[in-house]
């Protein structure tokens, strides 16, 4: 009996680590170990079903500024609150990770482009209401946010990030505080000599 007792108890123990490898204890979201093995898998079957995937990168405005400023106990307080205002503007089938520092993605099972756009948008707007609490004040962030989907960039998680990725940083060189799309190669060229 003991010994059963004992072998259900190393389970949880397994189970409870294995939880605490794939979650950041900072904001509670997934890790970025996480995104890419659940990334890898929501494209694989994407891809059978040929159903849309968007990914959604999003990188905190001038943050490292804000650290310095109020310190990293109300840094820290700001990418919590930042990551429970994008969760709570998601839908529930949908997972969101801190990649690291104020770098966060989402991916968004059966959600083409346009779709992708409006959560973005969504939660740009949110985050920019929302308040974080300092010493004797209050402050607000932004946020600058890149989008990419399986159509027309195809099934591969790493380029989808990468692209999402790139578009956050035209957001930042465009002014921060808003949302880019990841456009192909031949939408770029249409937008520069039109």
């Amino acid at each position: 009996m003991s010994g059963t007792a004992s072998a259900l108890s190393n389970l949880r123990l397994l189970e409870t680590m294995k939880q605490r490898a794939n979650i950041d204890e900072l904001t509670g979201l997934y890790n970025r170990r996480f995104l890419e093995d659940y990334g890898r898998k929501l494209i694989a079957i994407a891809r059978r079903k040929e159903s849309p995937v968007g990914v959604i990168m999003m990188d905190l405005d001038h943050f490292k500024e804000f650290n310095d400023r109020y310190g990293h106990a109300v840094g820290d307080a700001a990418l919590k609150r930042f990551a429970e205002t994008a969760a709570a503007n998601m839908r529930s089938t949908d997972v969101i990770g801190r990649l690291g520092g104020e770098e966060f993605c989402c991916l968004l099972s059966y959600t083409a482009l346009e779709q992708a756009e409006r959560v973005a948008e969504r939660i740009r707007q949110q985050v920019e209401k929302t308040v974080v609490e300092i010493p004797g004040s209050f402050e607000r962030t932004t946020v600058s946010i890149g989008v990419a989907s399986t159509d027309p960039f195809g099934y591969d998680i790493y380029t989808l990030m990468r692209l999402a990725d790139k578009a956050v940083y035209d957001a930042k060189r465009q002014g921060r505080n808003r949302v880019v799309t990841a456009l192909p190669p031949e939408e770029r060229l249409r937008l520069v000599s039109g």
